[in-house]
């Protein structure tokens, strides 16, 4: 999984769904006189025959009996799928999941397919075709939850913990639930996927602010969280409290390598489901454990494109970075994506602020986050992620589109259209430490996979 990087060697990216970039880090100078690793998920024996592999999955679930079990004529089965921010094969699930359905009594007209976004954008009419496919996406009623309209959402009241379950009413008046996702890390819950397509994905913002506040209080070491078992996981325990007030809930959940590349799939119950996977998700995935380096690289891959879902990367790898070091991002960006996860105006108006903005971000940062978490507000998990990438380390982005729409920075953050400038920034960075023994540099090519958790002493 951990390569060195031969001397006078290129390393090439995947970017994008189908492309590759070269790594021209410099000859000369301190990153070229350092120590280079590159550490790679491990993606061996993927599904060569993926209808059959779900197919057999779905004939024997694990934790539960066969899916045709729990429908008759007449049940209402609501499917809930990740948004267009994954690469899970949503259409090609759909396309042997819903014959089986039918075969087993399920009406088109009782069928419902629902995007769970949590906070990203609303999927419109043409995101529905491009994620379900045209003909589904115009066979059945497909829905993208509006985050703050209260009146399409059930109230199923509060948890112990003081969480408010409400969720989408298609959601909970459907007689089965089935959740069509991925796992992968994340950042708070451990690993993505399962229950949390619903619990924030098909929930309220009220809903979805409470449960992103589980490990997040004052004093926390949130950086534990990433890659944590369910069973040790504050957001995943909180997010299966609130799912024990639904009904039948079924899970249909991958494990990804780029794009097409299926490692496994999975069905059943959705929690023996997701510490199935997510225990393989870790021995694929888990970095090796090393000292903290000077800098790391990260690519995004396999995210498709989205720039802020791709800072995920940056935070998944943060604890393989010395304070003080510097965090590297190489993010193929799609330019149709820009907006997906936050308002274009929102980011131009950080943007502008130029050098005065970033130093002001670093400085209020900590404040903001305190601020954030004694008045409870819907903010705080965001203002505590962003505290933690930027406050501490240096932030350098290569993103063309990005760069080509703000310009040189975003906040603290530096922006770049060329690996060249990118690189001579971060030279100058590193020559102040190279009197310290020779620079550490590891190299994390399909960020979107990889992770580096916290190690517990």
């Amino acid at each position: 999984m951990t390569r060195p990087l031969p001397e006078g060697s290129l390393t090439t990216l995947p970017w994008g769904p189908a492309g590759a970039l070269p790594l021209a880090l410099p000859s000369h100078g301190p990153l070229a006189q350092g120590r280079v690793e590159v550490v790679w998920p491990d993606l061996s024996a993927p599904i060569s025959d993926y209808p059959s592999a779900l197919n057999q999955a779905m004939t024997a679930p694990l934790g539960m009996g066969p899916l045709e079990s729990l429908t008759r004529s007449g049940s209402r089965v609501a499917i809930i799928v990740d948004d267009p921010s994954r690469w899970t094969p949503v259409q090609e699930a759909l396309e042997i999941l819903l014959p089986r359905l039918h075969k087993a009594g399920v009406r088109p007209e009782d069928l419902t397919i629902v995007m769970g976004v949590g906070r990203h954008h609303a999927v419109d009419q043409a995101g529905m075709n491009r994620r379900l496919g045209p003909e589904i996406a115009a066979s059945y009623p497909c829905l993208s939850p509006p985050i703050d309209d209260l009146s399409a959402y059930a109230d199923l009241g509060l948890t112990p913990q003081g969480i408010p379950v409400r969720v989408f009413r298609p959601v909970v008046d459907a007689d089965l639930r089935i959740l069509v996702g991925s796992v992968l890390p994340h950042l708070q819950a451990g690993f993505g996927g399962g229950y949390k397509l619903i619990f924030p994905g098909a929930s309220h913002r009220s809903t979805l602010s409470a449960l992103h506040g589980q490990g997040l209080e004052p004093g926390s070491d949130a950086e534990r969280l990433l890659g944590s078992r369910a069973d040790s996981n504050p957001m995943r325990q909180a997010i299966h409290v609130a799912a024990a007030r639904l009904g039948p809930c079924v899970s249909i959940s991958h494990l990804l390598g780029g794009p097409g590349e299926i490692l496994r799939v999975a069905t059943g119950h959705p929690e023996v489901v997701q510490d199935s996977l997510s225990l393989e998700a870790a021995s694929r995935f888990q970095a090796p454990s090393a000292p903290p380096a000077d800098m790391i690289v990260v690519g995004n891959h396999p995210w498709p494109g989205d720039p802020l879902q791709s800072f995920k990367v940056l935070l998944h790898h943060r604890v393989a970075c010395r304070p003080g070091g510097i965090l590297v991002g190489l993010f193929w960006t799609d330019p149709l994506e820009l907006d997906r996860s936050a308002p274009m105006g929102a980011i131009k108006a950080i943007a502008a602020t130029g050098a005065a903005g970033g130093w002001a971000i670093r400085r209020l940062l900590p404040m903001a986050e305190r601020l954030a978490q004694a008045t409870g507000s819907p903010a705080a998990f965001m203002v505590r992620w962003a505290r933690e990438l930027v406050v501490d380390r240096e932030v350098l982005v290569l993103a063309p589109p990005l760069f080509e729409r703000l310009g040189p920075r975003l906040g603290p953050v530096r922006l770049f259209a060329d690996q060249q400038s990118l690189w001579s920034k971060a030279t100058r960075r590193l020559e102040s430490r190279a009197n310290q023994g020779p620079i550490h540099v590891r190299i994390f090519p399909q960020g979107g996979l990889t992770y580096a958790p916290k190690e517990t002493k």
